[in-house]
């Protein structure tokens, strides 16, 4: 078993290393803060994404009782294979990446056969998913040392601890490298082992459900599509996908809801048809489809139109739109990418209007 006070011993180890590291919470998998003799969540753990974490920092959290040890992604990339069910599976797509990506010697066990494997990033990137697999980057964090909640064991690194490498010892991988990878994997990962719901994978489920303007563009939305996988989904997410489309194009995106449907073994056309013609969305639409597929790994173009109700004029075409997703996934988009124009004056006399 781990000393209690492995943070003080391991964290500075880690930190002259050059690993970006935060706190976790006792057995969990969630970052926290310790105060009041009580541990607490930690809302601004992303800073550590990108930047260094001190010796000050360090020097507190060795006093906190029990914490664990997380790094934080970005500069350092986190392959993580989320297949239980499977041990082979799971060992295949190990060497997989190890082929792929290069032979890390970083190779985390948590909940067998799960496992993460650890590698340098080029340039930092941000994160994905092809559930069962995801790509933990800018944003995100895992757990290197602690107890697991699940198994009451502390994590394993079988080969060699990241107490023992720094960062340049690792493979370096850039983002396109790595999603070839996780493409690579899902095509090898039976069926019956791919999540058939489209709730999971989503950071906020239901992040997109109010927001302000649901109309896409015929563009967007088959290019979104493209990106949200249908290769044998339950039924309840088969609608959500329908019932978005159609709050997004209304009856110009059949075609697209048609085709998408059609990418399933599933697929029976007059129930598609049928369904279609049932649908009536009236809180859901583009952002669902533009958020599930941003999870999936989407990069709209900059001068494509993603929202329907914007008129090209000089800016970014959907700046709305896209900051609405900001706000529900900080991750998805950085801020400086979105510009706002300073707010429109009031017409004069507005505020005596009712008086």
């Amino acid at each position: 078993m781990l000393n209690k006070n492995y943070m003080a011993q391991l964290g500075a180890t880690l930190v002259d290393r050059g690993f970006p590291i935060l706190p976790i919470q006792p057995n969990t998998k969630k970052p926290g803060l310790y105060k009041l003799g009580a541990w607490h969540e930690y809302p601004k753990w992303s800073r550590h994404c990108e930047r260094d974490t001190t010796d000050n920092e360090v020097d507190i959290w060795g006093n906190w009782p029990e914490a664990g040890i997380g790094i934080a992604a970005g500069r350092v990339i986190g392959i993580d294979i989320d297949i239980l069910e499977a041990p082979t599976i799971a060992l295949e797509l190990e060497a997989l990446a190890k082929r792929m990506l290069g032979d890390t010697p970083a190779v985390r066990i948590g909940h067998a056969p799960k496992r993460l494997l650890v590698y340098r990033a080029v340039q930092p990137f941000s994160g994905f998913k092809y559930p069962p697999i995801e790509v933990l980057g800018v944003g995100q964090q895992f757990i290197a040392y602690g107890i697991h909640p699940d198994t009451g064991n502390p994590y394993d690194w079988p080969v060699s601890t990241l107490a023992d490498l720094s960062p340049d010892d690792l493979p370096g991988i850039t983002k396109a490298q790595a999603r070839e990878f996780a493409k690579e994997a899902y095509r090898l990962i039976p069926a019956e082992l791919r999540p058939k719901t489209l709730g999971v994978g989503l950071r906020a489920p239901m992040a997109c459900a109010n927001l302000p303007e649901q109309r896409g563009t015929y563009e967007a939305v088959k290019d979104a599509l493209r990106h949200i996988v249908n290769a044998d989904l339950d039924y309840d997410s088969w609608v959500r996908i329908g019932m978005a489309t159609k709050g997004a194009l209304g009856d110009e995106g059949w075609p697209l809801f048609e085709t998408w449907s059609e990418s399933s073994h599933k697929n029976d056309p007059k129930t598609t048809a049928r369904s279609w013609r049932s649908f009536a969305p009236h809180r859901i639409g583009a952002g669902t489809i533009y958020k599930l597929a941003l999870d999936n790994g989407w990069e709209p173009a900059a001068d494509m139109q993603l929202n329907g109700e914007i008129v090209m004029n000089g800016h970014h075409p959907a700046r709305e739109l896209l900051q609405a997703l900001q706000a529900a996934d900080p991750i998805a988009l950085k801020p400086q990418e979105i510009s706002l124009p300073p707010p429109k004056p009031m017409p004069v006399g507005w505020d005596q209007v009712g008086v």
